[in-house]
């Protein structure tokens, strides 16, 4: 059985390969015009004559209305209801926290994944929520109006920021299960008010091993094609009841997508940079990125060497190393599109394009044209502070101690204050979350290894006459200056903190704990620096507000706002691409899984490893049923757990990936190669029904 086996996944391989080659020779399909801000449009202004024209397609507001009210959005992910009962369909990582925190004693939930076969097994997830947006309210008029004519930057921002929190106030009302957000668009030509349902209940239902979900490892991240089975599954409850979302919960497809089949995903996209100007862009090419992929690339090398000490360790560092990982990799995509000269001369044609039109236009000119040159400036001015605000501060690559040192030395001024006049972590509404950070224990090992990596970065990017680098080493090597301050500080432990502050000002001024001593030399610095660079984003903030109405009048809602973690749908077909002198096929399959498990030595230490189900249940399903897809939707990060639909508003897949041919995408979109990886909602039936004996679960989502 085991060669009859092998056979047919060679036989699988061949297939596969004869179906690329044979559309590898077919004509390339030519580009939409128009998309190269994306498409990731908002519910309250869908593109109707665009999608009638590029693909005939015309859906009434009633299913518009249905494709909103049926997605949902978990802390930092999408997510989407896929029963009339409550069930919520997102990636394992959304409910990695879940996942972890519901495990009993003996229990390795994300080692081993997790089913609850009846509704009394399922396990509340502590901490987590889910919002369903309701209802979208156009509030610029009222956010504009709360800012007289003239205003200087700085009290501009005060005086959004408090009409801002005035519409959320009225509009939530006291109703503990709603809540609202102010949604700038176009960076601040419009504001949205968006009106959730909020849900506090969710209870894990089911969860596929973190392999599994994972496979392929960080080797494999970003890639395609792919073999993952990312999901996880929970339920909505009120009252402790199954919450009743009858009315609205997409339902699913029984044949799964086609080949160039129009589709929709509707999730909620993190971040993009479309429309951000040549400055911004610059401004990320030479200065924010590669400071923050030395940062990360530090971090996980320190991480990396600790989690090699033990498979404690490894366990206990897996979550962090995942997320340092995903976001050096997507970084890395991001850089490459700004270093590229092709995609920069077409952004740089765009905004010569979109000027050249308001130019054309005397009131346009009159009212937007300086702003462009305003924004230069100000990135400019950024620019020079950077390197001294990356160092002056208390975030030394997110260890302990500066940042409770920070807080320490703060704290007397900061309390002394009304309310409304502090940093937002010392304001009353905050003090649970203060008492964490200042009770957060501290690994002296981890500690000492990471500060030392920063004190290394820092040697190499300060001069050597700075002071705080003169301090920080005292003409120690980095590693040796990490050590001795952290055995020696005395503020390790909350109760050592606890004391400190409760000593008071005085008692902060007279410590001798090397930490504190760094912060009081940091903080009168770093407060400067953070007001020079406040006022810089204030007055930056109002010529990009400048330029976002100058690209609506010009182009109005045609152009797809850039991403704000807000609801959005975005069009696509289903459609493979060329890749490596050859073609990705559309769809994955079992057989490639089990196939890229063979053919790196079937090794338990892998990140192409099987878990013990899958090898016992080889024999059990059909492994010609599509595991993944591609399609020309738009995402990004943030679209992670979102549903993809058909056109008739079914489920036909799960999106948990783009391709690392879309990570430049972030700043110029195109269809050429970039693509949203998904799993085929074939694939999650299968699985559910004969790897995992969740056939309940199967039948409640396919409506059986």
């Amino acid at each position: 059985m085991q060669r009859i086996r092998l056979t047919l996944l060679f036989l699988a391989t061949l297939v596969l390969g004869g179906v690329a080659a044979s559309r590898a020779q077919q004509p390339a399909r030519a580009e939409y015009p128009g998309i190269e801000t994306g498409k990731m449009w908002t519910f309250d202004a869908p593109p109707l004559a665009y999608w009638a024209k590029r693909y005939d397609f015309h859906p009434t507001q009633t299913w518009l209305d249905h494709a909103m009210h049926s997605a949902a959005r978990l802390p930092g992910c999408s997510a989407s209801f896929v029963s009339p009962d409550g069930l919520v369909m997102s990636n394992h990582h959304c409910a990695r926290g879940c996942i972890d925190a519901v495990g009993r004693p003996g229990e390795d939930l994300l080692t081993n994944g997790f089913y609850a076969a009846s509704r009394a097994e399922e396990r509340k997830c502590p901490g987590m929520y889910l919002d369903q947006l309701l209802q979208i309210t156009d509030v610029t008029d009222s956010v504009n109006a709360a800012v007289p004519p003239g205003t200087p930057s700085g009290r501009a921002a005060k005086l959004r920021e408090t009409e801002i929190g005035n519409l959320e106030q009225h509009c939530q009302a006291d109703a503990a299960d709603i809540r609202c957000q102010v949604v700038t668009m176009y960076a601040g030509g419009e504001y949205k008010l968006y009106r959730f349902h909020h849900y506090t209940d969710l209870r894990l239902v089911f969860a596929v091993e973190s392999q599994t979900a994972f496979f392929g490892g960080d080797p494999d991240n970003f890639t395609y094609p792919r073999y993952d089975l990312d999901i996880s599954i929970v339920r909505a409850y009120e009252n402790d009841q199954p919450a009743n979302t009858s009315a609205d919960y997409f339902k699913w497809s029984q044949a799964g997508a086609k080949d160039s089949e129009l589709v929709f995903v509707v999730g909620n996209p993190g971040s993009t940079g479309r429309l951000n100007t040549l400055a911004q862009l610059e401004y990320l090419r030479d200065i924010q990125y590669p400071a923050s992929l030395t940062q990360l690339g530090n971090m996980i090398a320190v991480y990396q060497a600790q989690a090699a000490q033990s498979p404690e360790r490894a366990r206990a560092l897996e979550n962090t190393l995942f997320y340092l990982q995903n976001s050096y990799k997507a970084i890395s995509g991001y850089q490459a599109g700004l270093l590229d000269s092709t995609l920069m001369a077409r952004k740089r044609a765009w905004e010569r394009s979109f000027r050249a039109r308001v130019n054309a236009n005397p009131r346009w000119r009159l009212r937007y044209g300086s702003a462009w040159q305003t924004s230069a400036l100000d990135w400019q001015q950024l620019r020079a502070l950077a390197l001294r605000r990356r160092y002056y501060s208390f975030n030394a690559y997110g260890t302990t101690l500066l940042q409770e040192a920070g807080l320490i030395v703060r704290y007397p001024a900061q309390m002394a204050k009304p309310d409304s006049a502090r940093e937002p972590i010392y304001r009353d509404a905050m003090k649970p979350r203060l008492e964490r950070v200042l009770q957060a224990p501290v690994d002296t090992a981890a500690e000492i290894a990471m500060l030392g990596a920063y004190f290394t970065q820092m040697k190499k990017d300060l001069p050597a006459t700075d002071p705080l680098l003169r301090r920080v080493l005292a003409g120690r090597a980095p590693d040796d200056a990490a050590r001795e301050m952290v055995t020696s500080s005395e503020i390790l432990s909350p109760a050592q903190r606890q004391a400190l502050i409760e000593g008071g000002a005085a008692a902060i001024r007279a410590s001798t704990d090397p930490f504190i001593e760094l912060a009081r030399y940091i903080s009168p610095v770093e407060e400067s620096l953070t007001r020079q660079a406040t006022a810089i984003n204030d007055r930056e903030a109002q010529a990009s507000a400048l330029i976002a109405r100058a690209l609506l009048a010009v182009f109005g809602n045609t152009v797809a706002p850039d991403a704000t973690f807000s609801l959005r749908i975005s069009d696509g077909q289903v459609l493979g691409y060329p890749y490596n002198g050859t073609l990705a096929p559309p769809f994955t399959t079992f057989y490639g899984m089990y196939n890229r498990y063979y053919a790196f030595g079937a090794s338990a230490a892998s990140p192409w490893n099987l878990m013990p189900r899958w090898l016992q249940m080889r024999d059990s399903f059909n492994l010609a049923t599509p595991l993944d897809a591609v399609s020309t939707n738009d995402i990004i990060g943030g679209n992670s757990g979102s549903p993809v639909i058909n056109a008739n508003g079914e489920i036909v897949g799960l999106i948990f990936d783009g391709n690392i041919e879309a990570q430049p995408l972030r700043f110029l979109f195109s269809e050429a190669v970039g693509r949203s990886v998904w799993v085929d909602s074939r694939g999650i039936i299968e699985a559910l029904r004969h790897v995992y004996g969740a056939g309940a679960l199967a039948d409640e989502m396919t409506g059986r």
